[in-house]
């Protein structure tokens, strides 16, 4: 079984900057859906709520709206995500993987 990380239709994402009480990562879902999504801080270890695995929990800490193209981080995952940049690996249910990177400053937010 070959296992591929990519689609011609990919899932891709912009630049944005907000606050932790809602931010909203611009994104182009093409077709496809996210199925959960990953949290780790620039050392590797893991980031935000239970964090005793680097998965987060769909819809309590993201969501996708895909009328407004955007995966929303709640303000319950920024609760317990410590000052700096986190990377985010977003698991498609098409197998697709991106990567985010974020950094938060207090209650601001920018991302990449």
């Amino acid at each position: 079984m070959v296992h591929h990380d990519h689609l011609v239709r990919s899932t891709t994402h912009a630049p944005a900057s907000a606050t932790t009480g809602g931010f909203a990562i611009p994104t182009q879902f093409r077709g496809d859906q996210p199925a959960t999504m990953e949290a780790r801080y620039a050392d590797g270890t893991n980031a935000g709520p239970a964090d005793w695995t680097p998965f987060k929990e769909f819809w309590t800490h993201f969501q996708p709206d895909y009328a407004a193209g955007t995966i929303l981080l709640k303000p319950e995952f920024f609760a317990e995500v410590d000052d700096g940049p986190v990377t985010l690996t977003f698991h498609f249910w098409s197998r697709a993987r991106t990567t985010y990177l974020i950094t938060k400053s207090g209650a601001t937010v920018t991302g990449s």
